[in-house]
C-alpha cells in the first residue's frame, strides 16, 4: 500500500526534522565569543540535570517502561490462555461439518442419517471415538435460552444449549462427574432428559448435586415446554471464547430435538495423523450419499484461531517493547559517552587531586542512575494508567500486576546499567595527564 508507505516516510522525515531543529536553533543562538572561550579552555561543563538531552533520555526510559510492561502483560496473558485447562482434549480431534440440505430429506430422517453416519465413521481404521453435535466449541455459533426450574414461575437465568449424540463427551475428552451419557433409552417418545455442566448447577440450580433435578426452558405463548430431567453432570469447558468465564450449559439428546437441523458436525478422535483420515471420511460418507456436503477442520486449529488476537498483541507488544528498550539503551549510552567527553578535563583534575578510578566510575554511574530512576518513576505511573485501559484484553492477571511491574523495572534497569557501565568504565581508565591536556 503506497499510501501507508508515504505516510510512514513522511512521519519519519517529520520526526527527524522536529528533533533536529531544537539543537540547531540552540546552536544558532550561541555567542561566538562564548563558543571560542569554551573551546579554548576545554572546560568543565556544568551538570544541568534538566538539559534537553537529559529530558529526552528520561522520556525515552519512561516510554520504554510503558511499552515493556505492556509487552510483559500481553505475553503473560497469552501464556495463561495457552496453558489453561479448557475442559476438553485439544489435540487429535477432527471436526467434519456435514450438510444434508441438497438431499431434500424429510425432517424426521435427519436424526437417523446422523446416527448412521457416526456408526460408519466409528468403523474407520484408526478412529478411537466419534460422535455428532449440532454445535462445536469455537465454531462461531452459540444458542442460549432462559431456564425455569421445576416448581418456579421465575426465570432462573440464561443457559447455553446444544443437541448431540452419545459419545460426544468421550470424544472431546470432557470428564463426566456424575450420572450417565445419552444412550438408546433416550428416544423421541421417552421422558425428556438433559446433561448439564458444573456452571449450570452452580449458577442456575444453585445446588451441589443436580442429578434428578428438573427444569424447563423458556415457554413460547400458548406452547408449554416439557420438563427435562438431569441425568448427567460434566466438567465445565470453554465454548466460544477463551477469555469468557465458564458458561452454564445444558445438553440434550439429538433424538429429542423438535426440529432436527439439516446440518451437523461429526467429531472424530484418533491417535493417527488427522489429515490421513480425511480421505477415509470422504469415502465413507460418499458411500452413504455423495450429495452430502463436507468440510473438514482440525479441532486444534479452531482453538488457535480463537487466540489470533492475543498472539498478535503479544507479538507486536513484545517487538516494540524490545525495540524501545534497545533504543533507550543506545540513547543512554550516547548521552553518557558525550558527558564523559565533555567532562574529560574535570575527570583529569579530580584524579590529579586524589580521586580513585572507582570514584570516577561511581560518579558517572550515579549520573546515569538519576536519569534511569527518574524515567522509571515516570514510566511506572504511565504504565499503570495505560494498563488499566487494556484490562479487557488480559486473561488471568490484573492490569496492575506487581510481578509484571517488577519484571519490567528490573529488565529496564539491567539494560540501562549495562549501557551506562561502558562509558563509566572508559572514564575510569582515563590517564590523568592526558585528560588534563584534553581540549
Amino acid at each position: 500500500d503506497w499510501r501507508v508507505l508515504a505516510f510512514t516516510a513522511g512521519l519519519a522525515a517529520l520526526t527527524t526534522v522536529s528533533f533536529g531543529l531544537a539543537p540547531a536553533l540552540r546552536a544558532t543562538r550561541a555567542e561566538p565569543a562564548m563558543l571560542l572561550q569554551s573551546g579554548s579552555r576545554g572546560a568543565t561543563v556544568g551538570r544541568e540535570l534538566f538539559s534537553l538531552r537529559r529530558i529526552l533520555i528520561v522520556s525515552q526510559v519512561g516510554l520504554s517502561g510503558v511499552l515493556l510492561m505492556g509487552a510483559l502483560l500481553f505475553v503473560r496473558s497469552l501464556r495463561n490462555l495457552t496453558t489453561l485447562n479448557v475442559g476438553f482434549q485439544q489435540t487429535g480431534i477432527l471436526v467434519t461439518s456435514v450438510d444434508f440440505t441438497r438431499l431434500q430429506l424429510p425432517e424426521e430422517r435427519y436424526t437417523e442419517y446422523k446416527r448412521d453416519l457416526v456408526k460408519r465413521v466409528q468403523a474407520i481404521l484408526g478412529v478411537e471415538s466419534a460422535a455428532h453435535a449440532m454445535l462445536v466449541p469455537f465454531g462461531g455459533s452459540t444458542w442460549n435460552d432462559d431456564v425455569i426450574n421445576e416448581g418456579s414461575d421465575q426465570e432462573a437465568g440464561v443457559a447455553w444449549e446444544n443437541f448431540l449424540g452419545p459419545g460426544y463427551f468421550k470424544t472431546v475428552g470432557t470428564p463426566f462427574l456424575a450420572g450417565r451419557d445419552f444412550d438408546d433409552r433416550d428416544t423421541s417418545t421417552s421422558a425428556k432428559v438433559a446433561i448439564v455442566n458444573q456452571a449450570f448447577a452452580r449458577k442456575i440450580l444453585k445446588v451441589a448435586d443436580p442429578l434428578g433435578k428438573r427444569f424447563r426452558i423458556h415457554e413460547a405463548p400458548g406452547k408449554p415446554r416439557p420438563l427435562y430431567e438431569i441425568v448427567g453432570v460434566t466438567a465445565d469447558n470453554k465454548f466460544q471464547d477463551m477469555h469468557e468465564e465458564f458458561l452454564p450449559f445444558m445438553y440434550f439428546p439429538s433424538t429429542q430435538e423438535e426440529k432436527p437441523s439439516p446440518d451437523d458436525h461429526i467429531l472424530i478422535r484418533s491417535s493417527l495423523p488427522l489429515t490421513n483420515l480425511i480421505s477415509s471420511m470422504k469415502e465413507t460418507i460418499a458411500d452413504v450419499n455423495p450429495g452430502i456436503d463436507l468440510e473438514f477442520l482440525v479441532f486444534k486449529t479452531r482453538i488457535q484461531n480463537s487466540l489470533i488476537q492475543d498472539e498478535l498483541m503479544a507479538t507486536l507488544s513484545g517487538f516494540f517493547g524490545f525495540l524501545a528498550a534497545l533504543l533507550a539503551a543506545i540513547g543512554l549510552y550516547g548521552v553518557m559517552s558525550y558527558m564523559v567527553i565533555q567532562r574529560t578535563k574535570e575527570i583529569g583534575i579530580r584524579m590529579a587531586i586524589g580521586a580513585e578510578r572507582f570514584d570516577v566510575l561511581r560518579m558517572i554511574l550515579r549520573e546515569a542512575t538519576v536519569l534511569t530512576v527518574t524515567g522509571l518513576v515516570i514510566g511506572t505511573g504511565l504504565a499503570l494508567a495505560a494498563a488499566q485501559a487494556a484490562k479487557s484484553l488480559l486473561f488471568g492477571l490484573k492490569p496492575r500486576d506487581p510481578l509484571t511491574l517488577v519484571m519490567a523495572v528490573v529488565t529496564l534497569s539491567a539494560v540501562a546499567a549495562l549501557a551506562s557501565f561502558l562509558p563509566a568504565y572508559r572514564a575510569s581508565k582515563l590517564d590523568p595527564l592526558t585528560a588534563l591536556r584534553y581540549e
